[in-house]
């Protein structure tokens, strides 16, 4: 994920502020409403940023559990993962499947899970891509896009992958949870990604972060 700005106890967070009106109050009061409201907001970015450290949920499912797998970070210091000898066996096994059969959907969704799990970004893009070409209805597949996208920079694209998932299915947890991610820890909207959480909980009010704690609690902590 690429490094934010601004020094706070919660780092990048140090610069958000709140908006809203204090015309009618005293300066005085008026200061301590500023800061009351942006005390608030940069405590809720804390505690989201501390419950999910940087890591943005994907719909692509382990085998075991069904549990939402986490997107390999993003920054200057990263190693990427060198995939496994069963990895790189399958991956090649893949290639050559659908360069020989590229109409293979299964075989493409399955490349760009094995590059996704190997940190071949670029190649689960790839991959995710050539999938959607062929069955664009999938949501997951547009999520597991949107980390990638996220992954790679490009949080705009990210953004716009999720809301083709969202589009697909409007019931669709992980993408509309990666949307405010993505909004609030790239591109410093909090407010927005908020309001998708917010709409999030009105799905399922059960929705829980990384580590089991309720989003519905952190949200309320803000109010």
């Amino acid at each position: 994920m690429p490094p934010g700005s601004g020094t706070s106890s919660c780092g990048r967070w140090g610069g958000i502020e709140a908006g809203g009106s204090v015309k009618k109050q005293p300066k005085r009061e008026a200061q301590q409403a500023i800061k009351l409201n942006t005390a608030l907001t940069i405590a809720l970015v804390c505690l989201i940023a501390g419950f999910l450290g940087g890591v943005v949920y994907t719909t692509y499912k382990t085998g075991t559990g069904g549990q939402p797998r986490r997107a390999p970070q993003a920054g200057p210091s990263d190693r990427t993962p060198s995939p496994t000898p069963q990895q790189s066996q399958r991956i090649l096994e893949l290639e050559q499947q659908v360069s020989q059969s590229p109409d293979n959907q299964e075989a493409w969704a399955e490349l760009g899970h094995l590059y996704f799990d190997s940190g071949n970004t670029q190649g689960a893009i790839r991959s995710y891509l050539k999938y959607l070409d062929l069955n664009p209805r999938n949501p997951d597949i547009w999520t597991d896009l949107g980390v990638m996208y996220r992954r790679s920079g490009k949080a705009e694209e990210a953004v716009s992958s999720f809301e083709r998932a969202m589009a697909l299915d409007p019931r669709h947890q992980q993408s509309r949870f990666n949307k405010g991610i993505v909004l609030m820890q790239d591109l410093n909207q909090a407010e927005e990604a908020v309001a998708v959480w917010r709409e999030l909980l009105g799905i399922n009010p059960e929705f829980r972060l990384p580590g089991g704690r309720r989003l519905s609690e952190v949200l309320a902590e803000r109010r």
